[in-house]
């Protein structure tokens, strides 16, 4: 059983005393960490028109990461997909220039959107640049990292990076990803049942808080089906395919991060399993806002103690939040 929730049902968070008022206000900078046992995933939403055209922006966003990683105990960096907006070096350089000031430093890891593969025709292909500029080789000497479906190809990967709490297992999957891939990823999860999950792949959510249904749902823009040849069965899957393949039968998995969806740019469904465990589904993706999305990510702040995540939406290049409902909320988990 699946059941939506949109802004009426957020739980906006407490920074009164930051004297926030409207959807967004300037701030000197992100809050510190207020917990001992607290921790930050940081989430990157669409960056391809920063690659494209504003690099600066996403520069600003690693530097502030850089910075804050100690400061808020970050503990993972998690790309939605879509790096580049076209599939070409010059872009590819510009995102590992920025992106790769994070090795060494803060564990992270990447999806591949359908911008970041090759065009051919009015299709993508599962052929991108991506490997080259981030080979599968210069993350294993890192011990959170822990493999990859393919031995060279870095865009389905999974790490377990440790935390206050205990450590999570990060699943990264392909843009509408095969059968095959799903089957990988099954395993894995299955492999460390006792480890809660974060998935995260391009495109999963639509801004509806619906999941992406092409059977279903034809109405709904961008779905996955309309990029990839699926002619073959199992060569692609939307986001109600992963459910029913992978996320409803692997308890575990407490949340799935998604961009993509571009219309609206923010969407959340919480869904309950069969067996009443809960997942909640989160999109994220400001591309079509002022210079290709203003810089804005998402900041994921966990208490452990109390299991609870509170979410914010920040832009390190501008320092300015969104404090809006749909962008400024708390999940239990």
């Amino acid at each position: 059983m699946a059941v939506a929730r949109r802004a009426a049902v957020f739980l906006p968070l407490a920074l009164a005393t930051l004297g926030l008022v409207g959807c967004e206000a300037a701030q000197g900078s992100a809050v510190a960490a207020e917990g001992e046992g607290d921790f930050d995933i940081v989430v990157l939403p669409d960056t391809q028109y920063y690659t494209a055209n504003h690099p600066e922006i996403l520069r600003a966003q690693t530097d502030w990461i850089i910075r804050a990683r100690a400061r808020d105990n970050i503990a993972l960096v998690a790309d939605e997909g879509d790096i580049v907006d076209a599939d070409e070096p010059a872009q590819w350089e510009r995102a590992a220039g920025s992106l790769r000031r994070l090795d060494g430093l803060v564990p992270y890891v990447l999806s591949a959107g359908n911008h970041d593969y090759q065009r051919t025709g009015s299709l993508i292909s599962r052929e991108t640049l991506m490997s080259s500029y981030f080979p599968v080789q210069d993350f294993e000497p890192y011990a959170w990292f822990k493999g990859t479906f393919e031995m060279a190809r870095i865009e389905n990967s999974f790490a377990i990076v440790p935390a206050p709490g205990g450590p999570w297992l990060i699943m990264s999957l392909e843009f509408g990803p095969r059968d095959v891939v799903l089957a990988w990823a099954n395993t894995v999860i299955k492999q460390h049942a006792s480890l809660p999950v974060i998935l995260v792949t391009h495109a999963y959510l639509y801004s509806d808080g619906t999941r992406y249904d092409h059977r279903k749902r034809p109405d709904q823009l961008w779905n996955p089906h309309v990029y990839l040849d699926d002619r073959v069965p199992g060569a692609v899957n939307d986001g109600e395919e992963i459910w029913q393949k992978l996320v409803a039968g692997n308890s575990n998995v407490r949340f799935v991060l998604c961009g993509h969806d571009l219309e609206d740019g923010t969407g959340h469904l919480t869904s309950v399993r069969p067996d009443g465990t809960i997942v909640h589904q989160i999109l994220a993706n400001y591309q079509m806002n002022n210079l290709g999305g203003g810089g804005y990510l998402r900041i994921m702040r966990f208490h452990p103690n109390e299991r609870r995540v509170d979410i914010r939406t920040y832009s390190p290049f501008t320092d300015r939040y969104r404090t809006d409902a749909e962008n400024q909320f708390s999940l239990s988990y």
